[in-house]
């Protein structure tokens, strides 16, 4: 009979100690803050139950444990609402479990492209056409954003670093909110790009790429141009991109005048040879990969034609290009 009792009680004594393990579990799950840095928005269609969209969590790495979840779903006797949430990084699973039981919707968002090549005070006029918050503020929060924590920028000035790319933004956004997701969609899309060549570093590539942004269209031109650059780097010449005195004078002029070529500026590569100190755009992934891989040549010079569509055309010497800029350019 003693046998009988101990072992009654042993039983009761591990299924106490399993249940008990098995509520912790389920506290740490609904308890575990998600995975995500930025606001995500998360889809619930009609026809998913719970497991779909547990399954669709994990899978868009919004939360990483599950353990007892299902349980904790069916415990609460919570039911999914079909809509579209907005996930904050703040948030636990608990939170998001509770907001889409609740049927919680998105805030309204606003689509904005921002065109390859934007330098920040294009985006800044871009953006206040479409947010709630003036180019001054945009340019200021990107002189003042705190850095620390993307490893990958080389300078203070944000600029290079801003994806130009189509986002969808909640009409309330912030700019800090704004300068984040550029900067996690650069971290994603162009820094696997971004390396050194074999005379540049990784940020050099960077600068010269948003100069050859400027300068040519095509890919293949690009590479060309990037191999122009680099031979008068090479040879201690000036670079003389009109494009670097444009972005010092914001004209929007693709030629620059006698008196755009006198201003004193570190960007003026008619005055100093060498690159500029930074990026004078935000380059697409296709500039930084013809600066990362350019084509090595024999020219020292390149103007773009006034045909339609517009021709690139190369010279060895100074004495070919004035021949090309009188030929090409009437």
């Amino acid at each position: 009979m003693k046998k009988i009792i101990y072992w009654i009680l042993l039983i009761m004594f591990l299924i106490g100690v399993a249940g008990a393990t098995y509520i912790v579990n389920v506290v740490n799950t609904i308890g575990s803050p998600v995975l995500i840095k930025e606001d995500t928005i998360f889809q619930v269609k009609e026809e998913e139950n719970w497991p779909d969209i547990i399954s669709n969590l994990q899978q868009q790495n919004i939360i990483s444990k599950t353990n007892g979840l299902n349980f904790y779903i069916s415990f609460r006797k919570l039911s999914p609402k079909a809509a579209r949430y907005n996930i904050t990084p703040n948030m636990n699973t608990d939170q998001v479990i509770k907001m889409i039981a609740r049927g919680l919707l998105v805030k309204p968002e606003v689509t904005i492209t921002i065109p390859e090549g934007s330098d920040i005070y294009t985006i800044g006029d871009i953006l206040e056409s479409g947010l709630k918050f003036s180019r001054e503020d945009f340019i200021k929060a990107t002189e003042e954003f705190d850095t620390t924590q993307y490893d990958f920028i080389e300078n203070k000035s944000l600029q290079g670093y801003l994806y130009p790319d189509t986002y969808r933004f909640f009409d309330d956004s912030n700019a800090e909110a704004v300068i984040i997701k550029m900067l996690n969609n650069f971290q994603k899309k162009a820094l696997p790009s971004l390396k050194n060549n074999d005379k540049l570093s990784s940020y050099e590539v960077l600068i010269l790429a948003s100069i050859v942004e400027k300068e040519v269209p095509k890919f293949d031109d690009r590479k060309i141009v990037a191999g122009i650059f680099m031979n008068r780097l090479n040879d201690g010449m000036k670079l003389q991109s009109d494009a670097t005195v444009n972005f010092i004078t914001q004209s929007g002029r693709s030629q620059s005048t006698l008196e755009d070529l006198k201003i004193e500026s570190p960007y003026n590569t008619y005055q100093v040879t060498g690159l500029p100190p930074g990026p004078i755009t935000n380059p697409s992934v296709d500039a930084i990969k013809s600066v990362v891989a350019y084509q090595s040549n024999d020219y020292y010079f390149f103007l773009t034609s006034r045909d339609d569509p517009p021709k690139t055309i190369f010279s060895k010497t100074f004495e070919e290009h004035l021949q090309a800029k009188r030929k090409y350019l009437p």
